[in-house]
């Protein structure tokens, strides 16, 4: 794996009315792996997350997201709730990529709830409605906020399953946040415990 297109946090610092939340943070990502970011609440793993997308001033610097083409999900679904499921993944990839929604929509099992608004679809079909939009629009990088919370064992297993399968195949560099020590072993070739770094 190439190194230099790896994603390099250095020093990362970041508060929030005087409360610290990262420190001296420094972080390697490695490009075209899937790396699981662990730590208990309020470590920063979200604002984390958020710096990586330039949504948040920080102290510090990053190297390596120029370029890149990023598909995030956050704890929050995001789906717009006045457009169906497929209008939803619509509006990221444009026009002429039906077989792409197909495709994603096929993946996390919503075929068939593709024509329903986010309040016809319960907590894990709104979870997973993100996914497919973030699959739909595409790109080498993914950044992902507990993206498997209010799926059951079993659906779980399929979904983050396809998807980590499909993701080292492709070589997509993702970085997902997690509290389940168990799923990050299983779908992530490397492990970041926020506690040990800050």
């Amino acid at each position: 794996m190439d190194t230099d297109r790896d994603i390099v946090l250095t020093r990362i610092s970041k508060a929030y009315d005087g409360q610290i939340v990262l420190q001296d943070l420094d972080l390697r990502i490695p490009d075209g792996e899937i790396t699981a970011v662990m730590g208990p609440s309020g470590l920063g793993k979200t604002t984390l997350l958020k710096i990586l997308l330039g949504l948040e001033d920080f102290g510090g610097s990053v190297s390596g997201m120029e370029g890149r083409k990023v598909s995030a999900v956050f704890q929050d679904s995001r789906l717009l709730p006045w457009l169906t499921l497929r209008q939803n993944l619509e509006l990221v990839c444009g026009p002429g990529c039906e077989a792409e929604i197909a495709e994603a929509l096929a993946l996390m099992e919503l075929t068939d709830a593709a024509d329903k608004r986010p309040s016809e679809l319960s907590g894990g079909m709104q979870r997973r409605g993100a996914l497919a939009r973030a699959l739909a629009y595409g790109g080498d990088t993914f950044l992902l906020d507990e993206p498997f919370t209010g799926l059951d064992e079993e659906l779980k297993d399929r979904i983050a399953g396809r998807l980590s399968e499909r993701w080292r195949k492709e070589k997509k560099t993702v970085l997902f946040v997690t509290h389940d020590s168990a799923e990050a072993a299983a779908y992530a070739d490397g492990t970041v415990r926020l506690q040990e770094l800050v």
